[in-house]
């Protein structure tokens, strides 16, 4: 779909950036794309375009003068609460990015910009149903759980180790992850900490196929505000009701 000239529905981009040779060059190649985008220089100026406007996506960066773009962001939740943003950062903030990510921006895209990520992140950003992570490095698991979810109607994303979980974890903003507790490199808990620390209300499900060898790392990330474990092999009909409980 977005290889092409058109989609269904013209998206409505907004981007707030200080640096105007950047914005026109975006503007280039969403417009390219099928997409329509407009573009404001800093923080007050957004505020006021999104009180007149309405938009699908903002992609604000997050060093501007007068107002940095996560103050922009959260001006413009407070405006538009539904509207979808992505940070972008050429410059090393991880306490303003960390921020952003915490009070729910949907990615943080580093500078310069990698269009093909931008591109499959709004993919996912149109797209109706929750999002979804499956980490585990059982590539027959992931794929399984993922056809049987995208039947269902979610968004899904796979990550084989703990690594990729946590990076796709700062690029897209899951409303559940399904993480498996044996991983190679950072194991369960490791990889659950890191993504609590980034994503404090999505919703964590554990699986895993060793319940026992694996209790006193289960133990830890439920008392970390995990919400289950579930043993494997997976009851699938649990499985789904207890994602239905948790979109709804």
């Amino acid at each position: 779909m977005l290889q092409g000239s058109t989609i269904e529905k013209t998206l409505q981009i907004l981007i707030v950036d200080d640096n105007k040779d950047f914005c026109m060059n975006c503007i280039d190649i969403l417009e390219s794309k099928g997409y329509s985008a407009v573009a404001v220089h800093d923080g007050l100026a957004a505020m006021e375009t999104v009180r007149e406007n309405s938009f699908d996506l903002a992609l604000i960066d997050i060093k501007m003068p007068v107002m940095n773009g996560v103050d922009t962001y959260k001006m413009l939740k407070q405006i538009d609460p539904q509207l979808p943003v992505i940070i972008m950062s050429a410059y090393a903030v991880e306490d303003l990015i960390e921020e952003a990510l915490k009070r729910g921006a949907f990615a943080i895209f580093h500078k310069p910009l990698d269009f093909e990520k931008l591109f499959s992140a709004i993919k996912f950003i149109q797209k109706n149903g929750a999002f979804i992570m499956i980490v585990d490095d059982d590539n027959d698991t992931c794929e399984n759980l993922s056809d049987l979810l995208q039947e269902k109607g979610y968004r899904v994303k796979s990550a084989n180790d703990g690594e990729t979980a946590i990076q796709l974890s700062r690029e897209n903003l899951f409303d559940i992850i399904l993480l498996d507790m044996k991983l190679p490199g950072l194991n369960g808990l490791e990889t659950f900490l890191a993504i609590r620390a980034i994503r404090p209300s999505t919703v964590v499900i554990l699986i895993t196929g060793y319940m026992s060898e694996l209790k006193d790392l289960i133990d830890q990330a439920m008392q970390r505000s995990a919400h289950i474990c579930l043993e494997k092999p997976l009851n699938i009909d649990r499985l789904l009701n207890i994602l239905q409980e948790k979109t709804l």
